[in-house]
C-alpha cells in the first residue's frame, strides 16, 4: 500500500489525494485530465456539505436534548453533549474535504 509523500499517512492506489493530509498525490503529466479532477472536486464538495449539515443537525440535537433532559433527568442530559462532540468531529471531516477540494483546484489551474 502507497504512502503519502506529505504525511505518511496510508493511502489507496488510485488515490488522487491523500485522505489524511488532503494533499494532492497527482504529479502534473500522469494522465489525470481535467474532467477526472474536476469530478474529484465535486466528490469532495459533495462530502464536505454533507459533513456540515450533519455537523448542524448533530450540535442542535445535542443541544436540544441535553438542555430538556438536563431539566428533567440531570445526567441523562451528558448525552447532549455526546451529539455535539460528534457534530465537532462531522465539521473536521467537512474542513479536510474542502482543503481535498482547494488543492485538486491548484492542481487543476496550473
Amino acid at each position: 500500500m502507497p504512502y503519502c509523500q506529505y504525511c505518511g499517512g496510508k493511502t489507496g492506489y488510485d488515490a488522487v489525494s491523500c485522505p489524511r493530509c488532503g494533499e494532492s498525490l497527482v504529479e502534473e503529466g500522469t494522465g489525470w485530465d481535467e474532467f477526472q479532477i474536476q469530478e474529484e472536486i465535486d466528490k469532495a464538495k459533495h462530502r464536505a456539505n454533507i459533513y456540515t449539515i450533519l455537523t448542524i443537525v448533530l450540535a442542535t440535537v445535542g443541544m436540544m436534548v441535553g438542555a430538556i433532559l438536563c431539566i428533567s433527568l440531570y445526567l441523562v442530559g451528558l448525552f447532549g453533549i455526546a451529539f455535539v462532540c460528534l457534530g465537532v468531529g462531522c465539521s473536521a471531516w467537512a474542513g479536510r474535504h474542502e482543503r481535498k477540494a482547494r488543492n485538486l483546484k491548484k492542481q487543476l489551474s496550473r
